[in-house]
């Protein structure tokens, strides 16, 4: 051990003694020197070699144990190497300055944070599990976490927590705290936010050009009363053609079980929904939705088209809602961009307001209007996005306004 540590003293400094030759000649005095220095950093390593000779003679019964770990190490080593290949991480840091102008109401600026990170493994064939965390509170539709309260520490918490089975090659189960189960055309929010990770069992077939998804969530869970779930079935078509078109059509259903006369879900507060003087559902929602998205590519960049439709036939009016759409481009590396455009119009009992866009028309339903954005690829994995929402909110109470958002966010993914 001695002469592999003395050896390795006397390359580096024999590195050293090149590099400063290759400088400037040396003088036979800095020769002299770099001996010295050689010559003491020797001697303290013997020094050491006895001191670790006597400690070792001093506890005998110890020593079995250093091979017996460092025999352990390798193993595990392998074994985290053989598992790497089914383990993967990913995430992503937003930073967004948000300004809000809404009429009758002081204009809002404030500076936000979202992080999110995941971890999934394949535990099996075809078995998957997932672990996402992320900030923000405990809203379902929002990891958001503005920068206030004298820089407290941030709230953090499971975004989501599920499992993947993959019984046949078209047909998967999950279950836990998942992704949305449910195709959104154009990836749009009209019934549901992008953000929103709901709970329960969820099945998913796909057979040639035609999908179903399926999926039985617990919304509720009541001690004293019965549970509100949701029961939701959607079946489409996607097909591609040789020249680069691509076409998706479907329909769903949404049954909420257990809804009207119940307090609004999570917070109590309506979001936009109509709700009874001591604040109950006023109506039921069961949810027929129709949808349709058009892929085509312009040289290379590709263009989206898309239109939403949704009414709640439990509702006697304000039941409808509808968004459609276009974009065009995509941001995957650096130097590319995106534009993207959409109308929406959601009247006030359409969709539970609850789980739909936290952001479009200040959250909820009973709002219309533009929505513009604009991305841009930075670096590989860095993105700059502008966003504009030009908004009308509260027709359904007899005070229409103007709501108007901009967002300006830097996403960081890795």
């Amino acid at each position: 051990m001695r002469k592999s540590l003395v050896a390795v003293v006397a390359v580096v400094a024999f590195t050293v003694s090149c590099s400063a030759a290759i400088a400037q000649p040396a003088s036979s005095a800095e020769i002299a020197a770099i001996r010295a220095e050689i010559a003491t950093l020797s001697a303290r390593l013997e020094r050491l070699e006895r001191v670790s000779a006597n400690a070792g003679a001093a506890a005998p019964a110890a020593a079995p144990s250093v091979p017996a770990v460092a025999a352990a190490a390798p193993a595990a080593t392998q074994t985290l190497a053989a598992a790497g290949p089914n383990i993967r991480f990913a995430g992503d840091l937003r930073y967004r300055h948000e300004s809000i102008n809404e009429d009758a109401v002081a204009e809002r600026q404030r500076q936000r944070i979202r992080a999110r990170f995941g971890v999934t493994a394949d535990i099996a064939d075809r078995v998957r599990v997932g672990l996402q965390l992320a900030t923000g509170n405990d809203d379902p539709v929002s990891a958001n976490q503005t920068l206030d309260t004298g820089f407290n520490r941030k709230s953090f918490g499971v975004d989501r927590a599920f499992f993947s089975w993959a019984a046949t090659e078209q047909l998967t189960f999950t279950g836990g705290k998942m992704a949305n189960p449910f195709f959104r055309p154009g990836n749009h929010h009209l019934i549901y936010d992008g953000d929103l990770n709901p709970e329960g069992l969820a099945l998913r077939y796909g057979r040639g050009d035609w999908f179903v998804n399926y999926a039985g969530l617990w919304v509720e869970e009541r001690s004293a009363a019965n549970d509100s779930i949701l029961l939701g079935g959607q079946f489409g078509y996607r097909h591609s053609l040789d020249n680069g078109m691509r076409f998706t059509a479907g329909a769903s259903y949404y049954d909420y079980l257990e809804t009207q006369g119940q307090t609004p879900f999570w917070d109590g507060d309506d979001a936009g929904n109509r709700v009874t003087p001591t604040g109950q559902y006023l109506n039921d929602f069961n949810l027929t939705e129709v949808f349709a998205e058009l892929g085509l590519t312009a040289g290379e960049r590709p263009i989206t088209l898309f239109a939403d439709y949704v009414v709640n036939t439990e509702a006697s009016d304000q039941d409808t809602g509808f968004a459609v759409g276009a974009s065009f481009g995509q941001v995957a590396k650096r130097g590319d961009w995106r534009f993207g455009y959409a109308y929406q119009d959601l009247e006030a009992d359409a969709v539970i307001g609850t789980f739909t866009d936290s952001d479009f028309a200040g959250g909820g339903t009973d709002g219309k209007g533009h929505v513009v954005e604009l991305n841009y690829g930075f670096r590989d994995r860095l993105v700059f996005g502008l966003k504009y929402f030009l908004n009308e909110r509260g027709a359904a109470t007899g005070n229409e306004h103007d709501y108007n958002r901009l967002q300006a966010d830097v996403v960081f993914n890795y």
